[in-house]
């Protein structure tokens, strides 16, 4: 059975590219070094990666278990947390500001990459492995641990330069902060939202400008995306093929109630 998954992968082209421009999106919006802020954005981008696949998949998630496999072990702040602390960062000089940016410019790649990583783990535990009515947060948390591990016990990695290309280009397209990707392509809405402190409809108004964006031909995700997904079925990825087949172990072994053997055995 594992080696008739590792050979048929076909399923999770389904799903790639809307994983793909999403996770460029989610690493774009952690580009402004405000503290808070940018998770929040960012992890209402991933939550709405994780709801568009299980719906794809006809898989019921409540809240919770989309809280739970999209955010994994650390939990992003609220609007009311975050009020304070941007404000803080108007303090900073110049000079600290310029270093912040690199360092969050730097590590776009590589959250992009890992944040496909676990939309595409989970689009395979959607399509091959999910029985039952629905998902429910203590599940999806279990499910997320497991992914969170196939990804840091398996050998190798997909690599940053995949997903380096399009994290500069959203960077050229002058998204280099998440308030400027929401206002992008709201024309100020996100912001006037939050001002108002209107979460809800700040974070749907997210989900629903990046989804436009997404449809955009021309525009900056569906172009990084399209460019990220071409190079991916150009190349062999036995990375890929591995970590799923790792991921298998791990979930068949917690449904039998046995420890999970390493992922690197």
């Amino acid at each position: 059975m594992p080696g008739e998954l590792t050979h048929n992968r076909s399923y999770l082209s389904e799903n790639r590219r809307l994983i793909i421009g999403r996770s460029l999106a989610a690493a774009a919006a952690e580009a402004l070094p405000i503290p808070l802020l940018e998770d929040w954005l960012a992890s209402r981008i991933r939550r709405g990666t994780i709801r568009r696949v299980a719906e794809s998949r006809s898989v019921d998630a409540d809240d919770g278990a989309v809280r739970a496999v999209a955010d994994g072990s650390v939990r992003p702040p609220e609007w009311a947390q975050i009020v304070g602390t941007s404000l803080a960062y108007r303090f900073l000089t110049r000079q600290w500001r310029r270093v912040l940016v690199v360092y969050l410019v730097a590590r776009r790649a590589q959250s992009a990459s890992n944040a496909f990583l676990v939309g595409t783990l989970f689009d395979h535990y959607c399509a091959r492995l999910h029985v039952g009515m629905g998902l429910d947060g203590a599940r999806a948390t279990e499910l997320r641990q497991l992914i969170d591990r196939a990804i840091g016990e398996t050998p190798g990695g997909l690599g940053r330069r995949l997903f380096r290309r399009g994290a500069l280009g959203a960077a050229r397209a002058g998204v280099k902060a998440p308030l400027r990707l929401a206002d992008a392509v709201t024309g100020g809405m996100i912001r006037r939202l939050l001002s108002r402190n209107q979460e809800t409809v700040a974070a749907q108004a997210v989900e629903d400008a990046i989804e436009r964006q997404l449809e955009a031909k021309k525009g900056f995700l569906a172009r990084s995306a399209a460019a990220v997904e071409l190079q991916l079925a150009a190349e062999a990825n036995p990375y890929l093929d591995r970590l799923i087949s790792a991921f298998d172990e791990l979930w068949r072994a917690r449904e039998h109630g046995e420890e999970p053997p390493s992922a690197a055995t």
